[in-house]
């Protein structure tokens, strides 16, 4: 029985977050790869704001939704795009390869709905996520 705690969240939720993959593969097969926590987080929006692209990969082959929003309205690729932890540019290149929209809008947002696109156009991102999003951006 899977066990989940007063977050919703399960412990494939942590190991994604951790950017367990070993951890990760252990529980797969006991736990539902697309649950979504009390906020609408999946082990997927997890690994992705990790930076933990291996991560991002074996729940994506194991069924994760890539188009799983959280309550706010958020893919994983919003999260991948502005996570300072582990490789978000190797992350983005898994998530986009394999079809995540980062032209998507949130639904809520603290100054409306904006996409990833819109977050990466900041001042002081990374520029190479900024490349990863290079044929989306008008400059």
């Amino acid at each position: 029985m899977t066990q989940i705690d007063e977050f919703g969240r399960t412990p494939l939720h942590y190991a994604a977050a951790d950017g367990d993959l070993t951890a990760v593969e252990r529980l797969l097969g006991a736990e539902d790869v697309n649950r979504a926590d009390h906020d609408g987080w999946t082990p997927l929006h997890f690994a992705a704001s990790a930076g933990a692209s291996d991560v991002v990969a074996c729940l994506l082959d194991a069924g994760a939704d890539i188009h799983a929003l959280t309550e706010k309205g958020m893919p994983a690729i919003y999260w991948a795009a502005v996570t300072k932890r582990g490789n978000p540019v190797e992350t983005i290149r898994v998530l986009r390869a394999r079809g995540a929209d980062p032209t998507r809008e949130t639904i809520k947002g603290y100054f409306g709905a904006k996409s990833p696109i819109f977050y990466i156009q900041e001042p002081g991102t990374d520029p190479e996520i900024r490349a990863e999003f290079a044929d989306l951006i008008n400059e």
